[in-house]
Parts: C-alpha cells; sequence; structure tokens
C-alpha cells in the first residue's frame, strides 16, 4: 500500500503541468524479492547503449543488496504525469522527452539535497553528473563520492516494483504510440526518522513551482 500520495504542478512555457508524487516506505530488504542481477545485467548489456560505457551502469554498479546494507529505511517514490497535458507539443517523441525532463530534474534534485542530510539515493536514471562520463574516454570516476546508481542499473525488476507497490504498470513510449503517462522512479536510503509529509513540505520547500 502506498504510504502518501501528493498531487503537484509545474509550469512550462505552454502549459501549467500537473504530475503526481506517490511513496512507499518500506526495509531495504524488503525490496530483496525484486532483484535478479544477472537477469537485468544481460538485458542492459543487450539493449542498452550506457552497458560499459558509464561507470553508473554494469557491469560496474554494485548489486541493489551490497548498496543497501547498513541502511534500516528506503523511500521509493514514484513520479508521474499524464501525457495528455503535453497536447501544445506537436512530436510525440518530444512530449515524452519534456516530461520525463519534468520529472527526473525534480525527483534528482530534490533527492541529491535529500541525501546531503539524510542518507544516500537512488537515481532516476544512469549518473549525469558528468558529460561525458569519463569511462567512455578510459579515464576514472571523476567524481566517486557524487555517482548515483538507478534501481535497474543495481539488479531490481523495477517494473514489478512499481506495479506490486504502486498498482501501476509501467508504461513505455514506441513510436506512434504514446503513453497514457510517463513516471520515474527513485529512492532514498537513510536511518533517520522521516516521516513522508515532512518529505512532501521539504519538496515544497526547496523545489520550486
Amino acid at each position: 500500500m502506498i504510504d502518501k500520495s501528493y498531487s503537484l504542478c509545474t509550469s512550462t512555457s505552454g502549459a501549467i503541468i500537473r504530475y503526481s508524487l506517490d511513496i512507499f516506505v518500506c526495509a531495504p530488504n524488503d525490496c530483496l524479492k525484486y532483484v535478479d542481477v544477472e537477469k537485468f545485467s544481460a538485458l542492459c548489456k543487450i539493449g542498452c547503449p550506457n552497458y560499459d560505457r558509464k561507470w553508473s551502469c554494469p557491469p560496474f554498479a554494485p548489486t541493489f543488496t551490497d548498496f543497501v546494507s547498513g541502511w534500516n529505511k528506503l523511500f521509493i517514490l514514484f513520479l508521474r504525469t499524464e501525457m495528455s497535458q503535453f497536447a501544445y507539443i506537436k512530436n510525440d517523441y518530444l512530449k515524452i522527452k519534456a516530461a520525463n525532463s519534468i520529472l527526473k530534474s525534480r525527483a534528482d534534485k530534490f533527492l541529491r539535497y535529500l541525501a546531503a542530510t539524510y542518507g544516500r539515493y537512488i537515481s532516476t536514471g544512469s549518473c549525469r553528473l558528468c558529460k561525458p562520463c569519463k569511462r567512455k574516454m578510459g579515464l576514472l570516476c571523476a567524481h566517486w563520492e557524487l555517482m548515483t546508481y538507478s534501481f535497474e542499473a543495481m539488479g531490481v525488476d523495477v517494473s514489478k516494483l512499481v506495479c506490486e507497490l504502486f498498482q501501476k504498470p509501467l508504461l513505455w513510449y514506441k513510436p506512434c504510440c504514446l503513453p497514457e503517462y510517463t513516471s520515474v522512479v527513485c529512492g532514498l536510503l537513510t536511518n533517520v526518522e522521516i516521516m513522508a509529509d515532512d518529505l512532501r513540505k521539504e519538496y515544497l520547500r526547496y523545489i520550486v513551482y
């Protein structure tokens, strides 16, 4: 069951965009049932251009089990926005790109801010601190202490996790087939007692409308 669900909004040059923030709180070990490192590392190798080209991606990413060791609470954040709000953009691919940019930028900015005080965060995708990643140039990571990893990179079946915890399927963009909504999943690991409503207050305070 979702612990908290909030409705939020932001403005773009073309519209006021509404999106939701759902929060599920659990012990990190409760998510071990969603972990299949071999399966998802293989999928990354076959289908992702970042495989072996980013330090935050397989085969370099830690396993979820190792990453959450020592943390007793995990806040999983699921941000979602309806694609019908982006009708002012003509191209479907650009609609998805705009929607994901809104969700990812806010989620990563907020969690990086929280992690500085409360713990460690799991990002919405591969690390984007350096462009390009130093791995592509055969160099060591320039920011080991700040690099982030996604649930997927650490072997978590995010589709199954989202369906079971948030009762929503992950939907994907396909050419000529715009999904009903797009979403991102991320998390905060902490040993501090925080209430979900306190996270919302911090979000509203820190993330500018």
